[in-house]
């Protein structure tokens, strides 16, 4: 798993390699970051040789990376043109020593030009622009925030015209210019010509950790494909916990969470699992969530719906068992009494989809809460039906998973969506913290917290064909099942899910096309998924995973 880090994070981490007990040299580090780009570079496009290369070189230590960039690609056989966008005098002192190193190279195959306002000047960046087949973007890195100035602005502008052509691929190094390092905001445009706009970039190699904007729309579609490079940071830098952590899981991470069943295993090893959901009008959605625990590997699945709902699901799914629960087409407080009856039996609890909006929801889902022991995930109607129950919630939160998608979250944090998207890791942290609940905040990406540590997880599967009614219905499912496990925390429960469903999509993206799949042909792409985590698990480690509780 990597560590997803914000501005002032990233600036603690140089400033602890530079100094205390390690005492990297500056220089050193700009070296290894220019060097990162130009490898990653040249597996993107196939090598550097007879490529002309024009490389725009901001005042700050992104320009520096820039400088370096290009003493690399002249040993590479690459022509490089270099715009220096600063006064020599501004750039730091590696910085300096570096351009220096590059002025002495200049050349037929090195162009070093500083940057100037006039016509002529303009006229021909743009002609070396358009000749050119790559453009790297070193002139802004992290330092972004708010609009683009000049020159930068109309550089950007022209970088995406020639690359919107197919005349050119665009590297940026860090960063791409104009986006927001710290939420993924950018720049805004303010022309029908899009002028205004943040640069996308083909390819984006950052350094040290991943940037939370690298992740978040809208800055993820600027960033392209991306890479990551430790540029020779000491490892406990690179590893070290942070008090407002968030981290990128992996397949690795997922598949140690759930390692092979043992052979001599059997339905009742593997978690009896209630799902209480559905009504009449959405029998569906309850028959979905069952499913999703099923093919999530739940040991027994009972579907517990109202009365007047059971023969819509009865026999729909052989393998769920259905139960008909009271005599309306919908929950009352009453029934709550006759589930928990049952309830010493169940491994885990998933309410809420489908339920409606009765009137008599909210003490039904209280009471039922009250009288039993297991994980319980709350989502959709049951996550409404509880938006004023704060205080109840938060003294039951240690067994409870909440899964939200955005707007359900706004209702139950009182934030606006616009201020949840302007850092949606903090608004998920404060709402862990308020509500003492493990959080799974659906959207792109979805974000899990732990209500033990705080630490936020972020999910990198998944893709907008699963945008459709019924996906959240079978995660629930998925989640539920996953929570059963005895040796799982609810937050590595609640990870594993959302990884294992976005997955699946993924699968059937690849099967079926960018969208018009089911949310049932995604919970029946799961098994699939769970081969292939097998087929590459890794021997075992000896230190723990990040995930906790």
């Amino acid at each position: 798993m990597k560590k997803v880090n914000q501005t002032a994070q990233m600036k603690a981490m140089d400033a602890a390699a530079m100094t205390g007990i390690y005492r990297m040299p500056p220089a050193v580090l700009m070296e290894n970051a220019g060097h990162a780009v130009v490898t990653a570079g040249a597996a993107y496009l196939d090598g550097w040789a007879n490529k002309d290369v024009i490389i725009f070189c901001g005042q700050g230590n992104n320009g520096g990376d820039g400088f370096v960039i290009a003493r690399h690609l002249l040993a590479a056989d690459a022509r490089v043109y270099v715009y220096v966008l600063g006064q020599a005098a501004a750039y730091s002192p590696e910085a300096q020593c570096h351009l220096h190193s590059l002025r002495q190279l200049a050349g037929a195959d090195c162009i070093v030009v500083d940057y100037g306002e006039s016509f002529e000047a303009w006229h021909l960046l743009c002609h070396r622009l358009f000749a050119s087949q790559v453009v790297i973007d070193a002139m802004i890195g992290t330092g972004f925030h708010g609009e683009l100035r000049q020159p930068v602005r109309n550089i950007v502008g022209k970088i995406n015209e020639a690359a919107a052509m197919g005349r050119i691929k665009v590297i940026a190094v860090d960063m791409p210019s104009g986006v927001d390092a710290d939420t993924g905001a950018v720049s805004v445009t303010d022309g029908a010509d899009g002028a205004g706009g943040p640069l996308f970039a083909d390819l984006t190699v950052t350094f040290g950790a991943l940037k939370r904007g690298q992740l978040f729309y809208p800055g993820k579609t600027s960033v392209g494909e991306l890479r990551f490079d430790p540029i020779g940071m000491p490892a406990p830098l690179l590893r070290q916990q942070e008090t407002d952590g968030a981290y990128v899981l992996e397949s690795a991470d997922v598949a140690e969470l759930l390692p092979p069943r043992q052979p001599d295993s059997h339905k009742g090893t593997h978690g009896t699992i209630a799902v209480v959901a559905g009504s009449n009008d959405m029998a569906g959605a309850a028959l979905m969530t069952a499913q999703g625990a099923m093919r999530a590997g739940a040991g027994k699945i009972f579907l517990q719906v109202p009365a007047a709902t059971a023969p819509y699901c009865i026999g729909r799914v052989p393998e769920v068992m259905v139960r008909g629960v009271g005599a309306g087409s919908s929950f009352a407080p009453g029934d709550a009494d006759v589930l928990a009856a049952a309830a010493h039996g169940w491994s885990a609890l998933a309410m809420g989809p489908g339920m409606g909006k009765d009137s008599g929801l909210t003490s039904f889902l209280k009471k039922l809460i009250e009288e039993t022991s297991c994980p319980i995930v709350l989502d959709a109607d049951a996550l409404n039906a509880l938006t004023e129950e704060r205080g109840f919630i938060a003294a039951h939160g240690e067994r409870i998973i909440m899964t939200p998608h955005l707007a359900e979250f706004g209702r139950l944090s009182g934030l606006s969506v616009a201020t949840i998207k302007e850092d949606c890791i903090r608004a998920a942290k404060d709402f862990v913290k308020r509500w003492n609940v493990t959080l799974v905040l659906k959207g792109a990406p979805t974000i899990i917290v732990s209500r033990k540590t705080g630490n936020a997880y972020l999910n990198p599967t998944g893709n907008a064909g699963m945008a459709c009614g019924g996906m959240g219905d079978v995660l629930t499912g998925m989640v539920a099942a996953l929570a059963a496990h005895r040796d799982l925390g609810l937050t590595e429960a609640a990870c594993a899910a959302v990884y294992l469903h976005g997955a699946a999509g993924d699968v059937c993206r690849q099967a079926y096309g960018p969208y018009g799949y089911s949310p049932l042909e995604v919970a029946a792409a799961i098994p699939r998924v769970l081969a292939e985590l097998d087929e590459g698990r890794r021997l075992p480690v000896l230190r723990r995973p990040l995930i906790e509780g």
